[in-house]
C-alpha cells in the first residue's frame, strides 16, 4: 500500500503543471464510470502514468472481473474520468446496454 501511494504521489508530480492544477477523480468514481458501462467487479487497481498516444497523464489500471469470470483490462482518466482503453476476452458481452 505505501508503494502505491509513493507510486500515486510520484506520478502527480511528474504529470506537468495542467495535471497538477486539476483535482484528480478519485478512484471510487473512476470504478463508478466503469460500473456504468460494464457488468462486473474491480479486483485489482493500480495508479500509472499514462500512455504517450492518451490524453492523460495519470490512469488508473483497472483489472476488472465480469460476471462470466473473464478478466478485463480498463484505463481510466483520473483527470477527467474518461475511458481511455479496454482490453480483455468477454468484454462485448459485459458491455451495459
Amino acid at each position: 500500500m505505501q508503494r502505491r501511494a509513493f507510486l500515486a504521489i510520484s506520478i502527480f508530480a511528474l504529470a506537468g503543471a495542467a495535471a497538477a492544477l486539476a483535482p484528480l477523480l478519485t478512484l471510487q468514481e473512476a470504478v463508478k464510470r466503469v460500473e456504468a458501462r460494464y457488468l462486473g467487479r474491480m479486483i485489482d487497481a493500480d495508479v500509472v502514468p499514462g500512455r504517450p498516444t492518451e490524453a492523460s497523464a495519470i490512469v488508473y489500471s483497472l483489472r476488472w472481473q465480469t460476471p462470466r469470470g473473464d478478466i478485463l483490462r480498463i484505463r481510466v482518466s483520473a483527470i477527467d474520468g474518461g475511458l481511455l482503453d479496454v482490453d480483455g476476452q468477454g468484454m462485448l458481452e459485459a458491455r451495459r446496454k
